[in-house]
């Protein structure tokens, strides 16, 4: 007799999804923790932020413009204990720290989306090799964008789960890690009206973190540089981004500066507007599902200095929207979602002999679109008049 499990999927075959999903992660992590110890100087971005360490703690200036240090005056803080560390360790810990914070968030979501159901860990196995060719150039170069992907969703399988206090932490979080994070926590806000009052109360703790680590003139000074600075990135040009822009530079048709940061605000508006008349009205898990693709989504063509690498911000959006697809709604679609997020991960290496680096910066973008149209329109057809009382009714609305 085959042994089963709780939920009828039998004991051995949840073993080996158990077991894949777990090689998945480990594997490339120790192949990238070896490369690292053996060149920690070769293919990593973290030179700036050791420089952001050393000046912060000497009162030297962060910022330098674009090309310098781009986020907000927590980020040295919260790299200093990678920085105090061996260069090797601070370099593998780094990596490890977004590795984990992936692989957690990815595990809780696609392993609850199947909660009391057979294979739930087939979900988890699935949607890793979704993830993965996606993600893995930002966490081999040590980039933050892996860290930020991971507390957004790590956000909203909070959202998910009611944990708002838990949410609201990432989300500031987040913005310590990179100013977008503001972006998604004004989009999570409209989305669920719960985080109000707990974002208002950490307020006056983001914006205080800072004047722990630093004389109170020096730190102001670096807040107003810091505004300055991103009022720089605003209106960068170079033909090197990911964005909508970067789209629109490969077909010949770029937005001029002024033009480009009126379709940003207009855009922000209404993704707001989206999340709060029609995410707000869609039962969960797709709640939460949603509001993390719409903000990604959002990020990804809207900032101006989006890299291909920035994708892996995305990347649990699509994995996890087309394991839900598959399993409990459209498979067609699911078979698109899984195709967008592997063709973004696997063709940009393919085709480099052929088309170098700007390939990724029209096909990203443009599956980005492609992924935001389809979303909008599953949303606003769950919204209908006939679905509308179904969907104000799911768990997802209660306090």
């Amino acid at each position: 007799m085959i042994s089963r499990d709780k939920v009828g999927c039998p004991v051995g075959l949840r073993g080996r999804w158990c077991g894949c999903a777990l090689a998945l992660w480990i594997t490339p992590l120790v192949v990238i923790a070896v490369l690292v110890v053996a060149r920690p100087g070769y293919r990593t971005v973290t030179k700036p932020c050791h420089q952001a360490v050393d000046r912060w703690w000497a009162q030297h200036p962060l910022y330098e413009g674009p090309k310098g240090m781009n986020y907000l005056p927590h980020f040295p803080v919260l790299f200093t204990p990678y920085h105090l560390v061996e260069r090797r360790l601070g370099e593998v810990l780094w990596r490890c720290t977004a590795w984990i914070g992936l692989a957690v968030g990815l595990g809780f979501f696609s392993l609850a989306l199947m909660d009391g159901l057979p294979h739930r860990w087939r979900a988890f196995a699935v949607t890793t090799i979704l993830v993965l060719p996606l993600s893995l150039p930002a966490l081999r170069n040590g980039q933050a964008n892996a860290h930020f992907a991971a507390l957004l969703l790590l956000t909203a399988w909070c959202l998910w789960t009611r944990r708002w206090g838990a949410a609201a932490i990432c989300l500031w979080l987040s913005a310590g890690i990179k100013p977008l994070g503001l972006a998604a926590l004004g989009l999570a806000c409209t989305a669920y009206p719960q985080l109000g009052w707990r974002l208002a109360l950490g307020l006056p703790v983001f914006l205080g973190f800072p004047f722990l680590f630093g004389p109170p003139g020096y730190v102001w000074s670096q807040w107003t540089m810091a505004g300055c600075n991103l009022c720089e990135c605003l209106v960068v040009t170079q033909h090197r981004f990911a964005d909508l822009n970067g789209l629109l530079r490969t077909l010949g048709i770029p937005l001029g500066d002024a033009a480009s940061m009126e379709v940003r605000a207009e855009a922000g508006i209404l993704v707001a507007f989206f999340c709060y008349l029609g995410i707000r009205r869609v039962a969960e898990p797709q709640r939460a599902l949603v509001w993390l693709s719409a903000a990604a989504a959002f990020l990804m063509l809207f900032n101006p200095m989006t890299e291909a690498n920035s994708y892996v911000i995305l990347a649990p959006a699509l994995a996890l929207l087309a394991w839900w697809e598959l399993s409990h709604g459209t498979p067609s679609l699911g078979w698109v979602f899984a195709g967008m997020v592997l063709t973004m991960g696997l063709l940009p290496n393919a085709l480099r002999p052929l088309c170098g680096n700007h390939f990724a910066l029209a096909w990203h973008p443009a599956m980005t679109i492609g992924f935001l149209a389809i979303l909008v329109t599953q949303v606003l057809r769950s919204c209908r008049p006939d679905t509308a009382a179904a969907a104000v009714l799911g768990p997802g609305l209660d306090a």
